[in-house]
């Protein structure tokens, strides 16, 4: 009787453990998505014949980490122990505006790097905030954040775009945490694109034709 109860005790013992292992496994998000390059205000007859870089993009000191935070006020945050981004956020941006730009073809050329050449412009910017509103009832994701399009040799800014967006998510879902971000990040890459291409554009005279 007692060796049968051991045999239990220790087959009970290693069921626990093994949940224990499946409840704290560390798990790895994304910011991603697949350019649909719909937009008629992005479809141009002829790509713009400028070379553009796009930098990392700036990030609080708070922010930049591999651990997702999770915001509780204004005053107090806390890091996901088990949830992970794969590629910081400040990279993941940029590498996706790169792949966002080219699936239009606005530009003659557009890189994360330029070694040979200097580029014409810059696009960058910085997030401010990429985090989860997290309460007893109320669960969010939340991005704040700036592009700007500048003069790659004068450094003058010729175009900045902001955003501060909210989207209400279930509590606990990663994933559809990961998947809103990822959402707004390329709503916001939409609306700054056209700003950009409006910046290149031709002025229109008074009867409304471009010169």
């Amino acid at each position: 009787m007692k060796a049968r109860r051991h045999i239990s005790l220790l087959l009970a013992a290693l069921l626990l453990a093994g949940c224990a292992r499946q409840a704290f496994v560390t798990r790895y998000f994304l910011l991603e998505y697949e350019p649909n390059p719909t937009s008629p205000a992005l479809k141009l007859d002829k790509l713009l014949p400028y070379r553009v870089l796009v930098s990392t993009f700036k990030i609080p000191r708070s922010y930049d980490s591999v651990r997702i935070i999770a915001r509780y006020s204004s005053h107090e945050i806390s890091y996901f122990t088990y949830s992970l981004w794969a590629v910081r956020p400040q990279i993941a941006v940029a590498d996706m505006l790169v792949a966002h730009i080219n699936a239009y073809r606005l530009f003659r050329e557009c890189q994360r790097e330029y070694l040979d050449v200097r580029p014409d412009y810059e696009i960058s910017g910085e997030i401010q905030q990429v985090e989860a509103f997290e309460s007893q009832d109320y669960s969010a994701a939340h991005l704040k954040m700036t592009f700007t399009l500048s003069d790659y040799n004068t450094n003058e800014v010729l175009v900045v775009h902001d955003c501060d967006r909210e989207v209400p998510i279930p509590v606990d879902q990663m994933t559809i945490f990961a998947k809103a971000l990822s959402d707004i990040v390329e709503d916001e890459s939409e609306k700054f694109l056209v700003d950009v291409v409006q910046h290149f554009q031709p002025p229109a005279d008074s009867s409304g034709t471009t010169r």
